[in-house]
């Protein structure tokens, strides 16, 4: 049996990768399947990543401002990133 309309989540982890990051959302938001959701996670980037991410207004892109640094490992930050996508994904 083939199911129709399945949610599809994009997760984009970001550290200080302005300049990609307006092109990544936007790229994501032109695909032609519509059923979707896409959740940035900033991880507390020092560049302007935090003001595009306030500047953009999708009923598509959630956002997650992480506010405080979790692990001295950068795996380990990133691996936290991927599960807190994780939890708010529908």
């Amino acid at each position: 049996m083939v199911q129709k309309n399945i949610l599809v989540t994009i997760l984009i982890n970001n550290y200080n990768n302005e300049k990609y990051l307006k092109k990544s959302i936007t790229s994501c938001l032109k695909q032609t399947y519509n059923n979707l959701e896409i959740i940035v996670y900033d991880d507390r980037s020092t560049d302007s990543s935090k003001k595009i991410l306030t500047k953009i207004r999708h009923k598509k892109v959630k956002k997650i401002f992480n506010l405080r640094k979790n692990y001295q490992s950068s795996a380990l930050n990133q691996f936290e990133a991927i599960r807190k996508s994780f939890k708010k994904a529908k």
